[in-house]
């Protein structure tokens, strides 16, 4: 198998989260920036997705994007990604092959990892795949977009933590 790489240079617009738990709105920021040319600033998106949003149908029921300052839920990264005119969806249950489409589709994928105990979830943007190195992705908690290697046996662990729970681009 070749290495793949996403096209889109996404850890150009690369933006570090801090020690914020702010990494779902830092990789929104990215990608909407990645694609669109915008400049949105995570740590303002962050507030943003901090407030519930009204839903317009005809119930007036609030879209809890996330907890605030805290975690946020993959329907809120969808929302937001939607609301800058970019076509996602969330899921659980995606596997390799989703991801190897979405590099080789040149898609956004992003995973959501992390461990049930203790509890911890995390969100970053997949690049690249090599074969002997495993997973590249542009992450949020990195000081910079430099891409970040996890081994395939290591990844596929924390994924399956959170049934491979995956956004996505369309």
């Amino acid at each position: 198998m070749e290495p793949l790489h996403l096209a889109i240079p996404v850890g150009r617009y690369h933006q570090p989260q801090g020690h914020s738990n702010d990494c779902a709105p830092f990789a929104v920021a990215i990608v909407v920036n990645a694609l669109t040319g915008s400049q949105i600033d995570g740590a303002i998106l962050a507030e943003v997705m901090n407030q519930p949003r009204r839903w317009l149908g005809p119930l007036p029921i609030p879209v809890i994007r996330r907890i605030p300052n805290w975690a946020t839920f993959p329907w809120g990264i969808t929302d937001q990604l939607q609301r800058h005119d970019i076509a996602a969806r969330w899921r659980f249950g995606a596997d390799e092959e989703d991801l190897f489409a979405a590099l080789k589709e040149n898609r956004i994928a992003m995973p959501i990892v992390g461990s049930l105990w203790p509890l911890w979830a995390h969100v970053k943007i997949l690049a690249a795949h090599d074969p002997e190195r495993g997973w590249g992705f542009v992450d949020p908690a990195r000081s910079d977009g430099s891409l970040s290697w996890e081994s395939e046996r290591q990844f596929g662990s924390s994924w399956a933590n959170y049934a491979h729970l995956l956004v996505e681009t369309l």
